[in-house]
């Protein structure tokens, strides 16, 4: 019965998979643009000179994060540009060994 089970959930996945990346070859984009998470938040404070942005947001579900704020590196300062303190954003964040870094962040939502 486990296996059976097993295979089960394991099928589901492969379709699931399969799924979005035929999703992704219909819209031109590939698959992990589409699974990117792009989460919400608030801009609480930049720092460009040390490539780092303070976030007040919701749940980051790519990361299994809750709503907080928080300091996170940013992968590149020109995300910063155009950016400032009040702003809703839309962003990514991927963890990178022990630090957690913005991708992605799209102004003033």
């Amino acid at each position: 019965m486990k296996q059976l089970l097993i295979a089960c959930l394991l099928g589901s996945l492969a379709f699931t998979v399969q799924a979005s990346d035929e999703y992704a070859s219909d819209k031109g984009q590939d698959a992990a643009q589409v699974n990117a998470s792009m989460s919400q938040g608030e801009v609480r404070k930049i720092d460009a000179a040390r490539q780092k942005i303070t976030l007040r947001h919701g749940p980051i579900a790519n990361i299994g994060m809750p709503p907080m704020t928080m300091v996170f590196d940013v992968k590149d300062a020109t995300l910063l540009e155009g950016v400032a303190v009040g702003d809703k954003v839309g962003f990514v964040v991927e963890q990178q060994g022990s630090k957690f870094v913005v991708t992605e962040l799209q102004g003033a939502q």
